[in-house]
């Protein structure tokens, strides 16, 4: 929205190959590799969260963490398949 309202240009498509470009020096602006990154990024960027009317920023920022951590308390299939063998 902010783009928009603003009318700011994105430049031209990237159309390289990304990993070339980067190999070449190019600066790339990665994102977030897991929801709790994307949390710690979302409440550094003040265009986003003034997009969000209200307490809806803090109310999805709670919900979100605490979904975050209850992944990271949760084992996987993969957890007992891997782990669960080397028990006693």
């Amino acid at each position: 929205d902010d783009g928009l309202r603003h009318k700011i240009d994105p430049g031209k498509p990237e159309e390289r190959n990304i990993y070339a470009a980067m190999e070449a020096g190019k600066q790339v602006k990665k994102l977030p590799m897991t929801l709790g990154d994307a949390l710690e990024a979302l409440k550094k960027d003040d265009v986003v969260k003034s997009a969000m009317p209200g307490e809806m920023h803090r109310l999805y920022d709670e919900y979100k963490r605490d979904e975050w951590e209850r992944f990271l308390h949760t084992s996987t299939e993969w957890d007992l398949e891997t782990y669960l063998n080397c028990l006693p």
